[in-house]
């Protein structure tokens, strides 16, 4: 497994992401470096306090219409994230494994930009491609999934706060 997350990930976590890589790396042409389930941005938050007033917000910025998109993401979705490309996939979580529906977007590395936070218990990244648009995604951090998030995000190359 090409995932080593540098030295400061434990077992635990190799073991996670090596787990989310090993259900991709199949429907990918490339080496997978690492992988994560999300929720698209708004979705996990109306679950927590103060969601409905984040709801309300990006209902009035407009996020409601997703206008300036051109793929129509699945929620949750399953993130790879190769050298070449990232990629989105349609999956079914089963169990502790992940069965995989299909791909449903793929966006070269070199045209996407990527803005990461993880604070909280939440993490989020948006991924803008070439031509403007924009994808927000959405994870939790508790129970240890902060060193997930961590490692994703390394793998991702986002700017991080």
């Amino acid at each position: 497994n090409p995932f080593s997350g540098g030295e400061k990930v434990d077992e635990k976590t190799k073991k996670q992401m090596a787990r989310m890589v090993d259900a991709l790396q199949p429907h990918c042409d490339e080496q997978i470096a690492a992988a994560m389930t999300c929720s698209l941005s708004g979705s996990m938050s109306s679950l927590l306090v103060g969601g409905l007033v984040t709801q309300l917000i990006s209902m009035l910025q407009g996020r409601g219409g997703q206008g300036s998109q051109s793929v129509k993401l699945p929620n949750p979705v399953f993130i790879a994230v190769g050298s070449k490309s990232i990629y989105a996939f349609d999956f079914k979580p089963r169990g502790f494994n992940y069965k995989i529906k299909k791909e449903v977007a793929r966006w070269p590395r070199d045209e996407v930009s990527i803005d990461a936070e993880n604070t909280g218990a939440m993490a989020s990244f948006t991924l803008t491609t070439g031509s403007g648009e924009s994808y927000s995604f959405e994870m939790a951090t508790m129970m240890g999934a902060r060193e997930l998030v961590d490692a994703f995000f390394e793998a991702l190359g986002g700017s991080q706060e």
